[in-house]
């Protein structure tokens, strides 16, 4: 056989493999690139940013596929590339689906768990927590943000519904832990966790969620969570409310720590393109079995106008007796104030 014949024997051989497995999956591209500006002041805070004006960026691609495997079951997956993370391979997922209900995944850092349940009320961009990172209210605690972890999710139970379980084996894992390695770390904790959403009637989404940590060194705490919140839309309007109760940690700590946050929020789609709203959440700390003083609380107005691909949008925020950190007592009087302009380009 020439050569010739055996460069078009190869080629065809190429393009019917891509042309079969075209047939049993679809690849996607697609991310963006948002650019912010933040002017800020701070009141008696110590430990507050070196700057109080800033520019930044971040962009994200997101690569994603999904299909048929060849005994009929679905599949997913995708990978995330980000420029903020310490890793850029950062989100990732698998997913397995036996029955168009029923999927088996493991991921990194994606929302499942009772994580699915611990973001549900309503906002313009981001949540409180979100917006600056100096709102001074604390993280709802779960097993998945920044962890590898394994578990399922169930639709239609009930209207709407979804049950999601997530477990990690070791949450000493991070973005670059291997595959064919054992992790280099000590074994620090290890937990599950369980969120369920359902509509019950239209507009109305009811969710809860439940975490639960069990510490493998005297160093570390158990940490339990519990979540219970609303949404409800009816267009233009949109509102919701949730309670979130946990004590411990995440991290190494002596003294014990409990966290009793409230958020309220609503939104309101003036036109097609431009949306107002506001929220407010309130976090109540106690440590060592005392009560602080002072309670965090923050304050948020945003509106953000919807171009399409392009989405620009204002924030303000004005948290008040903030914390130094998220192991410390609120601290009277260290009050924080943000503004932040934000442009973002999806593709």
């Amino acid at each position: 056989m020439n050569k010739t014949k055996i460069v078009k024997l190869l080629a065809a051989t190429a393009m019917a493999t891509v042309l079969s497995n075209a047939a049993h999956s679809q690849v996607t591209v697609s991310g963006y690139v948002e650019a912010t500006l933040m002017n800020g002041g701070f009141d008696g805070a110590t430990n507050s940013p070196a700057g109080t004006r800033s520019l930044g960026s971040e962009s994200l691609i997101k690569i994603a596929s999904k299909g048929k495997m060849s005994n009929g079951m679905g599949y997913e997956a995708f990978q995330e590339l980000e420029s903020d993370e310490t890793f850029a391979f950062h989100q990732r997922y698998i997913g397995i689906s036996p029955t168009n209900d029923v999927t088996l995944f493991y991921s990194f850092d994606s929302q499942k768990g009772s994580e699915i349940s611990g973001r549900i009320t309503p906002f313009v961009t981001e949540r409180n927590q979100d917006i600056t990172g100096q709102s001074g209210i604390p993280e709802y605690i779960d097993i998945t943000s920044g962890q590898n972890f394994v578990g399922f999710d169930v639709m239609n139970i009930g209207p709407a519904g979804q049950l999601s379980f997530a477990f990690n084996p070791n949450m000493a894992g991070t973005s670059n832990s291997g595959s064919d390695r054992l992790l280099p770390a000590t074994k620090t904790q290890q937990g599950y966790s369980v969120g369920y959403k359902v509509t019950p009637v239209a507009g109305l989404t009811i969710g809860a969620g439940l975490t639960k940590i069990d510490a493998d060194r005297s160093d570390f705490q158990d940490a339990n969570a519990k979540t219970l919140g609303f949404s409800y839309a009816s267009a233009p309007f949109a509102i919701g409310a949730q309670r979130i109760n946990q004590e411990g940690l995440k991290t190494s700590q002596a003294a014990t720590q409990k966290d009793e946050i409230d958020i309220i929020s609503a939104t309101y789609a003036a036109s097609k393109e431009i949306t107002v709203g506001g929220s407010y959440a309130k976090n109540e700390r106690t440590l060592a079995g005392v009560k602080a003083a002072d309670e965090t609380k923050s304050y948020n107005v945003a509106v953000a106008y919807n171009l399409g691909p392009v989405v620009a949008s204002l924030n303000y925020e004005n948290s008040y007796d903030t914390p130094a950190s998220g192991t410390v007592a609120p601290t009277s009087g260290r009050d924080v104030s943000i503004t932040k302009l934000k442009v973002r380009a999806n593709y």
